[in-house]
């Protein structure tokens, strides 16, 4: 039951970002007070005979205010659907949730119950679930919910992931929806979506073409194909033509999701072209899935770039570097597909100490080759992830550090790093020239004439004092470049998150793009 309760929350917790669109503008100036509204995640809910895994009457409440809403209570009547639905096992007239009591404005928590068909119950039996409640200070508005005995299962064909495209080729996406359900489906809608690599070679007059935000794969590409035809149970049908989608020059690691949701009354858009139609195509697929996913890994790369930075200052001295990581093509970087996500490694130039640590950047362990999930100072590396980090083709993210320059010190050098979050190789980068680059720090009062001199990279990551950070003289050094293993410390570490949740965990980022005079030495 844990894990149920999980999706349901979040999949409210994504209809809710909905939830403005459709609520009344003036409702927030009621006379009586707040005006509370019940929403569902699905308004149509079929139960299958016999039923397997129950469907869920899932709500969730909204305060569209003014004010909090006080002594708020929610009931369910059953008394349409009693003869032939039990409610979490039971047979009852109405349910009465667990009191929510007082709501803040703006969405709040909700709730779910399971639902069985009775044994013998005819197949599409039909009834209405009222969701109604009640506040001592406000108005709450009810909800219908249609239960049918039966269900639509639309299901999409299994695709293999694609490897080796090539920029500017065009690619075909067969597809087949299947019903494995007990009840037709009167109408389908037919949603794909692409990462920007790719898009729609044709135009057709049923379909509608936008851009969406994008998923946790990047996905933004959209069409919405929506058909009138009968999709009976125990049958598939296919596209009478396959999807093509061209793949850009800036293609790189794709991704392509499919999903067919059943509809009533399609009414499908009037747009120009032939329209694309489903044709029968035998018994349904057993091996399809409720919503297909495709891999396209394209043969192109990605020229990820390291920006170091100059400075000066004397012996006592915090200086700052802005260090960058850029990608400048051809391809735009936007790893969907595993943990080889990009990152940059900072080795501190000797004779200073990091004191102010850029808020993404952690502390490296060369050893785990993985961060500590630190920002502790005076560390000898550090790793920074990008965010986001998917990267446009000019894209430029800034990692900002103060070094305390130590008594004593030279005019030094350090370095950062194009890498990975776990320092192994950018296999999807093919020049390595501008992976590196140096940070230098110039010492006033050193009349040596001598260039900055290389930081070593220290064995394990360092505190404070002298101890931390890079002294003024060497250090024993580590190779921390190279294969290296997605190694996880057991800390508080972003990146042991990746290893344990995939790509996906990673993808997710705002939206914000810092470009930047980058200064190299």
């Amino acid at each position: 039951m844990t894990n149920r309760q999980r999706k349901v929350g979040a999949v409210l917790a994504a209809f809710a970002a909905a939830v403005a669109a459709w609520l009344p503008a003036t409702s927030a100036q009621a006379a009586d007070g707040p005006v509370v509204h019940i929403f569902v995640v699905k308004d149509s809910i079929g139960v299958p005979v016999p039923t397997q895994d129950p469907p869920q009457i899932s709500w969730g409440l909204d305060n569209d205010g003014p004010g909090a809403a006080k002594d708020v209570t929610v009931k369910l009547d059953f008394s349409q659907v009693k003869d032939w639905v039990t409610v979490n096992g039971k047979t009852v007239d109405t349910y009465t949730a667990p009191a929510p009591g007082d709501l803040h404005e703006g969405n709040n928590g909700g709730g779910f119950v399971d639902l069985r068909a009775k044994d013998g119950t005819p197949l599409g039996t039909k009834g209405t679930v009222t969701l109604s409640g009640t506040s001592s200070n406000g108005t709450v508005i009810s909800k219908d919910v249609e239960v049918t005995a039966g269900d639509v299962e639309l299901k999409v064909n299994k695709l293999a992931d694609r490897k080796g495209d090539k920029p500017g080729s065009t690619i075909e996406s067969p597809l087949t929806v299947s019903n494995t359900g007990s009840l037709p489906a009167n109408g389908v809608q037919l949603q794909v979506l692409t990462t920007p690599g790719l898009s729609y070679a044709d135009r057709f007059s049923n379909c509608s073409y936008s851009t969406v935000s994008g998923d946790p794969y990047g996905s933004t590409q959209q069409a919405l194909c929506t058909f009138d035809t009968t999709v009976e149970p125990g049958r598939s049908y296919r596209l009478d033509q396959p999807l093509k989608l061209d793949v850009s020059k800036q293609a790189l690691y794709e991704y392509i999701r499919r999903e067919a949701l059943p509809v009533r009354d399609a009414k499908a858009p009037s747009g120009s072209g032939p329209k694309l139609s489903l044709v029968a195509a035998g018994a349904a697929d057993t091996g399809a899935t409720q919503v297909g996913r495709q891999y396209v890994m394209v043969d192109n790369t990605a020229d990820m770039a390291a920006g170091g930075d100059t400075v000066a200052g004397a012996p006592g001295d915090l200086v700052h570097v802005d260090l960058t990581l850029s990608d400048e093509g051809p391809a735009r970087m936007a790893n969907n597909a595993g943990d080889d996500q990009p990152a940059l490694l900072f080795t501190v130039p000797t004779g200073t100490k990091a004191v102010e640590i850029a808020d993404r950047c952690r502390v490296w362990d060369p050893e785990a080759q993985s961060s500590t999930g630190e920002r502790t100072p005076g560390a000898a590396q550090y790793v920074c992830f990008p965010e986001p980090n998917q990267f446009e083709v000019g894209d430029t993210r800034t990692f900002g550090f103060g070094l305390k320059i130590r008594e004593g010190a030279k005019t030094t050098t350090g370095e950062v790093r194009a890498t990975t979050s776990y320092d192994t190789a950018l296999e999807f980068d093919h020049n390595p020239d501008n992976n590196t680059a140096p940070v230098a720090v110039n010492v006033e009062g050193d009349d040596s004439g001598a260039t900055p001199s290389p930081s070593a990279s220290a064995t394990t990551p360092g505190t404070d004092g002298k101890a931390g950070g890079n002294d003024v003289t060497p250090q024993t050094v580590a190779d921390t470049a190279g294969a290296g293993s997605l190694a996880s410390t057991g800390s508080s570490s972003m990146l042991p998150a990746a290893a344990a949740a995939g790509a996906g965990a990673l993808l997710l980022g705002g939206a914000l793009v810092f470009v930047v005079r980058r200064r190299r030495a």
